[in-house]
């Protein structure tokens, strides 16, 4: 499946990316975490004619709703499918709004996607739940600044790593403060039997979209094998 990632400046931007991501290809489009800071700012309407026009899904990215942070779901039908919420705020955010209380999967054909935004990423059960219940590519819009950006990418590949799992990562294009560097990261067996990941797609510092095309039968069996690894089981504490 062609998933593309999008790095806007603004919303006329956003539209524009995302209708030439469409025109790729893409059937699966991404865009970051608070591009836009609320949800009356975020061009619903005009996502859904494009979701209907070319049949496709897209998460216009994770904004404020005046509760809690959502990232909107819309089907190839231009219908909002459900709404990701974020399960950890991050800073200031837990003064105004309302953390989310599960974790959002669908399916868009027959490949299980999950949501994890932004700070949830750091937690790594958040993304271990969302595969132990089928996920296996997992989106993630984010808001990480230049000072974070490099550790950033390492919880990005961790996640892959240890989910054997996709990560398909938008993040904020708002200079100087926030770099873009979005990413796609996809997990595969090495000759040497060691797993490793490859980046399929990768943007730097500028407004701009890349696709990735990702098929989950590619890492279908390592993902499979690292499930059956997983263990469940108590801390015992020494006296």
């Amino acid at each position: 499946m062609k998933i593309a990632i999008v790095q806007p400046s603004s919303v006329s931007s956003a539209l524009v990316l995302t209708e030439k991501a469409l025109l790729s290809g893409a059937k699966l489009v991404l865009l970051p975490e608070k591009w836009v800071k609320t949800i009356e700012e975020l061009p619903l309407n005009e996502f859904q004619r494009l979701a209907i026009k070319y049949t496709a899904y897209i998460i216009p990215g994770a904004v404020e709703d005046g509760v809690s942070i959502i990232s909107p779901i819309i089907d190839s039908n231009g219908n909002i499918k459900g709404l990701a919420k974020k399960l950890h705020l991050f800073n200031k955010e837990r003064e105004k709004l309302i953390p989310g209380t599960y974790s959002t999967i669908f399916s868009i054909s027959g490949i299980k996607v999950g949501i994890a935004i932004c700070y949830d990423l750091d937690f790594p059960e958040v993304i271990r739940k969302m595969v132990l219940k089928g996920a296996e590519i997992i989106l993630v819009p984010s808001k990480i600044s230049y000072n974070g950006i490099e550790i950033w990418r390492e919880y990005l590949r961790v996640r892959s790593l240890e989910n054997r799992v996709a990560i398909v990562n938008a993040n904020v294009y708002s200079p100087p403060d926030y770099p873009g560097k979005s990413v796609i990261f996809v997990p595969y067996k090495r000759s040497d039997n060691i797993v490793d990941l490859l980046t399929l797609a990768e943007l730097g510092e500028e407004e701009n979209f890349a696709i990735a095309d990702i098929n989950p039968l590619s890492y279908f069996h390592i993902r499979l094998e690292r499930i059956k690894e997983i263990k469940d089981f108590d801390v015992m504490e020494l006296q």
